[in-house]
């Protein structure tokens, strides 16, 4: 593929990750073209249906989680409390928390090249977890599935009042969220979500 081709697709898979976080799997398509600043017939050439698109833009989303988790996993000898809050806040950007449900309606509907990216980011993420287990800064009585799925409803759409009466609501709620999961907090009763379903 050529390089402005190549540009063009990506710049239609970014279109797409944020229209499909604002406004869901239905979203129309000519506004992702317009985002992208393309025409709806470039959108088509790239991607003949919405589903192909929303397997791109979970391709390329995975793929960046675990790019995330594996610079996390470098950087925690020298800073690992950095560098699980850098982690964090970028995967609170991605707004997985509104994203994953509007690119698929069930795990089950992914390709297997899609679910086999999957099962390695999640296999990345789940060890730079346990790393920071091992370091002290996330308690032991957490399993990662509760942390991604705590985080991913953190950054759901929220009430417009709620967030007109409360400045960077996220942001606290992230902080607070991850406050709890220091060890030094009260013990937490068994955990409900096997381990091994993270992401």
């Amino acid at each position: 593929m050529r390089a402005d081709a190549l540009e063009r697709r990506n710049t239609l898979i970014k279109a797409a990750r944020v229209v499909f976080a604002d406004r869901g799997h239905d979203a129309p398509l000519d506004a992702i073209a317009a985002r992208a600043g393309v025409g709806i017939a470039t959108l088509y050439r790239n991607f003949p249906s919405r589903d192909e698109l929303a397997h791109a833009v979970a391709r390329t989303t995975l793929a960046e989680v675990r790019e995330l988790a594996v610079r996390g996993l470098d950087d925690c000898g020298d800073d690992p409390e950095g560098a699980w809050r850098r982690f964090v806040d970028a995967v609170v950007e991605l707004r997985m928390g509104a994203l994953v449900p509007a690119l698929v309606n069930s795990l089950d509907e992914l390709p297997p090249d899609v679910r086999e990216s999957r099962e390695l980011t999640k296999a990345t993420v789940t060890d730079f977890i346990h790393r920071l287990q091992d370091v002290g800064l996330v308690r032991e009585d957490v399993v990662p599935l509760e942390i991604i799925m705590g985080i991913a409803m953190l950054t759901r759409p929220h009430v417009l009042m709620f967030e007109d009466a409360t400045a960077n609501l996220v942001p606290r709620l992230i902080t607070v969220f991850l406050a709890g999961l220091r060890p030094d907090g009260a013990a937490l009763p068994p955990p409900i979500l096997p381990e091994s379903d993270v992401l």
